[in-house]
């Protein structure tokens, strides 16, 4: 950004800061770890945000500036925990008040954040500095680096392992701790080592963070001095440049699925800033100046079909392996892992399609209770723009997250529901057909989206169709259970199994299907020529890694080439 933008970016947020606290109060937004809630608590004394404020204020070079942020900086470094024989020695926090003590469960990741913030405001400002404050970041670091040596994550968390990776390589580099910098450097190369192993990074495809770990290489390759640190970023760069180039859809400009991880369907407008900045030639005064190398640039606006098939994860580490299948053209994409579970940061069947009222979004899930429900698992097989997937259920998950939120397959709920959302430019979209034998039709421009049931074993009633609207969306539901409030325990349940055909064409025409069952597993195939897709799963509910072994799933012999 230029000077200007800065100084208006700066103007906005100090309307939100406190002197008397010195720091920003924002509205509460987190749902994991804290255990403040909106209701009580509509804002909070944020002090990542106050720390990102203060180094923003540095920017500027005025003296009134670098006094706000030298208040906030010295309010900041104080919440960390400066003892080393807790638990929580070397993390911060979300908010000033609430200490660590009294949140849900602390965030180790904070001490990962707030290190990166804390060494690049005394790489960039130190010299402007007080003595005694420059001494008390300088210590916060070092214990931001011992926590994250004590923690070791490991490189199968993208984005942690990279900035862990900054902030002891880069915070040794700056206190001349050898011990921080070779870890730093070793835990670089483990990430480099295991991520080139898969093809990809485990937080795979990933709207939200691809972009934190393009910036924190991007921050490795520019603050390093060591060499081989800054190939090993450059390499990687490579790799998260070419797989969001790949993922992106010039014809709707939405980052195609699946989506290991993600807060949202559509792109922000920060994430479309972000894209568009990096495209560029020029450089500005200030930001990170991240920029795509220029060979990947012509995969964000490309509109020729493109489809692969690729794993996720390190087999032997994780005892399964996840595929993730893409096709798109010119009018959509269709996106699909073959195995996951129905978490609401995941998307495990995805599509965009361009209307003529705009971009638009069909986002599978599981609901229970109106919210995404994790002891769902899903399976699904993918050819070019048509599917089959099922879900069955889990004994040992979550509800809406899988370790916070624990209920090992007993839970109380009165609606449970599987469900296709169509968001985006709906405005014009018309209501969609529900015909004989459940089957389910929505035009979405110049394409028809289509499902319908091919198989239900299940001790529950028989699935029922439901179709609605509001201004949000267009839902076809087909429903599991809706009524009063009841016990279900999965446990009980010898049986309890869906699978679906879907597909996204000019009239709508759902692949041939032939189906099979016998008393622990089901199955739906399609063929497509010489190709093959189907789905097997295991009938009654189990335990997650068990059923993500023993879901089958037969993917087209051809998808893993690149077209």
């Amino acid at each position: 950004m230029n000077r200007a933008e800065l100084l208006e970016t700066l103007r906005t947020r100090g309307l939100s800061y406190d002197p008397e606290v010195k720091l920003l109060r924002m509205p509460l937004t987190a749902t994991y770890h804290t255990a403040l809630k909106p209701d009580r608590h509509p804002e909070v004394y944020h002090l990542l945000g106050s720390s990102n404020y203060a180094f923003d204020l540095l920017e500027t070079g005025e003296q009134a500036d670098l006094e706000r942020a030298s208040l906030i900086l010295h309010t900041v470094v104080l919440q960390q925990d400066r003892d080393p024989a807790r638990d929580t020695y070397g993390i911060w926090p979300y908010f000033y008040e609430e200490p660590l003590d009294e949140m849900d469960r602390p965030d180790w990741n904070m001490a990962d954040f707030h290190g990166k913030r804390l060494i690049l405001v005394l790489r960039k400002h130190g010299d402007r500095l007080s003595a005694g404050l420059v001494r008390q970041i300088r210590e916060a670091i070092a214990h931001a680096c011992r926590a994250i040596i004590k923690r070791n994550m490991g490189p199968h968390y993208t984005n942690i392992a990279i900035m862990g990776a900054f902030v002891t390589l880069v915070g040794g580099e700056l206190l001349g701790e050898g011990l921080f910098r070779d870890y730093g450097l070793s835990r670089l190369k483990r990430f480099y080592d295991f991520t080139f192993g898969i093809g990809t990074f485990s937080e795979y495809n990933s709207p939200d963070y691809t972009p934190i770990a393009i910036r924190e290489l991007h921050s490795i390759h520019e603050e390093t001095s060591l060499p081989e640190a800054k190939a090993l970023a450059s390499q990687l760069l490579d790799l998260a440049w070419r797989m969001a180039g790949e993922h992106y859809h010039a014809g709707t400009g939405e980052w195609s699925g699946p989506h290991s991880r993600t807060y949202r369907t559509m792109l922000s407008p920060n994430q479309h800033g972000f894209l568009a900045e990096a495209m560029l030639d020029e450089t500005f005064e200030f930001g990170e100046n991240v920029r795509c190398p220029a060979e990947y640039r012509g995969l964000f606006t490309s509109n020729k079909p493109r489809s692969f098939a690729e794993p996720t994860l390190a087999e032997e580490q994780a005892g399964y392996q996840v595929y993730a299948t893409l096709y798109q053209d010119e009018r959509l994409s269709l996106g699909s892992f073959d195995k996951g579970v129905m978490w609401n940061q995941r998307r495990n069947l995805i599509a965009y399609v361009q209307t003529p009222g705009g971009a638009v979004y069909m986002q599978l899930q599981f609901l229970m209770n109106g919210r995404d429900f994790c002891s769902a698992m899903y399976a699904g097989a993918q050819y070019r723009t048509e599917a089959l997937f099922g879900f069955n259920l889990l004994t040992d998950n979550g509800a809406w997250h899988s370790d916070l939120d624990k209920i090992d397959g007993r839970f109380r709920a009165d609606d449970l529901r599987i469900r296709l959302r169509i968001g985006g430019a709906v405005g014009e979209l018309p209501d969609p057909v529900c015909l004989d034998g459940k089957r389910a039709e929505l035009q979405l421009g110049g394409v028809r989206l289509a499902v319908q049931p091919v198989l239900e074993e299940a001790d529950y009633a028989e699935l029922c169709l439901e179709a609605s609207r509001d201004a949000e969306g267009v839902y076809l539901d087909y429903v599991v259970y809706s009524g009063e409030e009841i016990s279900f325990d999965f446990h009980t349940v010898s049986r309890a199994v869906w699978l679906f055909a879907l597909a996204i064409n000019e009239d709508g025409r759902l692949p041939e299907v032939a189906v099979a069952g016998n008393s622990g597993r089901v199955q739906a195939a399609a063929v497509y020529g010489a190709e093959t897709i189907s789905v097997s799963l295991s009938a009654a509910p189990g335990p997650t890694l068990e059923r993500f072994r023993s879901n089958s799933v037969q993917l087209p012999s051809s998808a893993g080439a690149r077209v």
